[in-house]
């Protein structure tokens, strides 16, 4: 995040977006009808789905709360707390998979402070939050999460390559295309790559078990496309992937409407009155976590789930 002096933001909106707000909530009205209705005649469990999508729309609440008031201060603070909670109980408490996931999204908030704080004119707040994010980087080396330390960095990296973008659409549009390219990934390796673990080729870069959990889910999927096997009825509530549970659980619907809440996460930051880098580092998190979750278990901890939708609020806040 360099501190030459350039136009932030060039194409933030003038104004907030209320039709936005109202696809949003739709959207979120959405996923909790379809989770109930593929519940009923099932033996399933919605209530964790439910509890999912409520401490999202608390997170994203909050969010947009605390941005108002405290445009920079709201993103540092999450950010100094999970650099201090991660190498302290992070591993213990809820695993180093999702400590990674926390930091990649404690590294969006940092880089999204920065970028808010130069627009003010604070510029040693400004080179704070950067050196923040390059620890909140370096202690995702200290965790066994791969994936979740190489998220870490990708977050960096668009952080860093952002920082004289002008227009933010473009850039959107491509992480979300790389959010697709995970997602597609990992279905392709479901129904043709985890059909014998052992073999050699891309199957082998993944644990038998979690090709095997995966293998289980696309089957599910193919057996049940339209309401799944029922929210939480699938191999003991994880498929180690979001969108093959999602699939395995609610059908192909279901999975549309994960796809659709991703991409109205990218909407609204793209309707944004932050500066465009600072939108473009939180989008960069966002894509990063959605990457971890096509391959991991992240979204199943709660801390993940309302941190995400924190920091998507406090990216979406008008100050």
């Amino acid at each position: 995040m360099p501190d030459t002096a350039v136009p932030l933001g060039l194409d933030a909106p003038a104004r907030g977006d209320a039709i936005c707000d109202v696809v949003g909530f739709l959207l979120l009205a959405a996923c909790a009808a379809w989770a109930d209705y593929c519940a009923s005649g099932h033996e399933a469990h919605p209530e964790g789905v439910l509890l999912g999508l409520l401490a999202v729309a608390a997170g994203y609440a909050t969010g947009r709360i605390a941005g108002a008031l405290t445009p920079v201060g709201g993103l540092v603070v999450p950010a100094l707390g999970a650099a201090v909670f991660a190498p302290a109980f992070g591993g213990r408490v809820v695993g180093d998979d999702a400590v990674a996931a926390l930091l990649t999204l404690a590294i969006g908030a940092a880089c999204c402070a920065g970028y808010a704080a130069r627009e003010r004119g604070a510029r040693w707040t400004a080179r704070g939050c950067t050196l923040l994010a390059f620890v909140l980087a370096a202690e995702s080396l200290l965790t066994s999460a791969t994936l979740g330390a190489l998220a870490c960095g990708g977050t960096l990296v668009v952080a860093g390559s952002v920082y004289r973008t002008r227009r933010r659409n473009r850039a959107l549009v491509l992480l979300g295309g790389c959010a697709l390219l995970a997602v597609g990934g990992v279905l392709l390796l479901a129904h043709s790559g985890g059909t014998d673990p052992a073999a050699n080729g891309p199957a082998t870069q993944v644990s038998a078990q979690r090709l095997a959990l995966w293998r289980d889910a696309w089957q599910a999927l193919g057996q049940h496309p339209w309401r799944g096997v029922g929210p939480g009825d699938f191999a003991d509530g994880s498929a180690s992937s979001a969108a093959l549970q999602q699939g395995a659980e609610q059908g192909w619907p279901g999975l549309a409407l994960l796809g659709g809440a991703f991409a109205w996460c990218l909407w609204s930051l793209a309707r944004s009155p932050r500066p465009t880098p600072a939108a473009l580092s939180a989008a960069g998190a966002m894509t990063a976590l959605a990457v971890q979750a096509a391959a991991g278990p992240v979204l199943s901890v709660p801390a993940v789930v309302v941190c995400g939708g924190l920091l998507l609020g406090l990216a979406a806040a008008r100050p």
